[in-house]
């Protein structure tokens, strides 16, 4: 015979509602939700099945994810949500809340002026280069054909016969830096929001042309990961050659130019990064067959993804 309602008990189980029958109470009676709730930016999860949403009534409603028998044990901190249903809120010390070292730096106003990031050259990228020069010989020049431009930022003068390697060259030994709508060089920080100005800014440094047939190379494959503070970017490339590497930041973005193969290559990279970093406790080594940019984080904690994006993928707060 069916009991009455009086004979029925509320079961307090997360997720669970429901009011049952104290004698029949077996260990699969009771659909529930075991893990604590966990509250991100706008997002109401379960921590036990990752079932989230932004409205509180639907997050409620998620089926349980666990099996288990009913709970007539009543906290005292529980209360009504609505005339028949009661609910347990957590204590603050139970709710895992998202604690904001896994958000993104601010931005904002927020950038320095760009500086350099000290570097070093591993013993075997040294002799590597040396047994290249010896191979292929000290004449670099070989094989160019006149009109080949100077590959240095700035100058814009072209080849015109082995007897210019004598001649001086001006240009800027730095990266081309666009932010906030300015564009200047970082080693002489000349802003302007022109980009044909930017472009006729005369060098800033004098040295020796690069005549050179280098193939730019705007992508190379990389891999990057984060532990105790440090992120570490792989550059998978041979041959990078240490005088020709240019590497600032200004905390947030990070800009790499160098030339690698050897002298055959050259790459230009853009990073906006995820957080913010130190630039005088980061380092770039050059390796035999790969660049590692090991940036020291000014606050710890896990980075999600290497670059900032301005704002989460499509679809973010679709229920999984």
């Amino acid at each position: 015979m069916a009991l009455d309602d009086g004979h029925f008990v509320q079961c307090y189980n997360k997720g669970c509602g429901l009011k049952f029958d104290p004698t029949i109470n077996d260990p699969e009676a009771c659909t529930f939700h075991p893990g604590p709730p966990y509250f991100h930016d706008a997002y109401k999860i379960w921590n036990c099945c990752n079932k989230k949403s932004t409205d509180f009534g639907t997050w409620l409603s998620y089926k349980g994810c666990a099996k288990g028998p009913h709970n007539s044990e009543k906290p005292v901190d529980v209360v009504k949500v609505s005339a028949t249903k009661e609910i347990r809120p957590e204590k603050e010390e139970d709710v895992i809340v998202w604690n904001g070292l896994n958000k993104p730096a601010e931005r904002g106003g927020k950038s320095g002026e760009p500086v350099p990031i000290k570097m070093e050259t591993t013993a075997g990228a040294r002799a590597a280069i040396e047994r290249f020069n010896e191979q292929v010989g000290s004449n670099s020049n070989e094989g160019l054909l006149k009109g080949a431009p100077c590959r240095n930022a700035g100058c814009s003068t072209t080849y015109d016969g082995s007897e210019m390697d004598g001649l001086t060259c001006v240009h800027h030994p730095g990266v081309a830096i666009f932010h906030e709508g300015m564009k200047y060089w970082s080693c002489c920080r000349k802003k302007t929001s022109d980009f044909g100005a930017f472009l006729e800014q005369k060098g800033c440094e004098t040295g020796t042309h690069l005549w050179t047939r280098n193939e730019k190379v705007d992508k190379l494959r990389e891999d990057w990961f984060s532990s105790n503070g440090i992120v570490t970017i792989n550059l998978y490339c041979k041959g990078a050659l240490p005088e020709s590497l240019r590497a600032t930041t200004d905390g947030l973005c990070l800009s790499l130019s160098f030339v690698h193969g050897f002298g055959s290559k050259q790459s230009e990279l853009q990073y906006e990064l995820f957080g913010e970093i130190s630039a005088s406790e980061s380092l770039i080594r050059i390796g035999e067959r790969k660049v590692e940019v090991i940036l020291k984080q000014s606050e710890v904690g896990s980075w999600p993804r290497l670059r900032y994006e301005v704002a989460p993928p499509a679809g973010e707060d679709a229920e999984n």
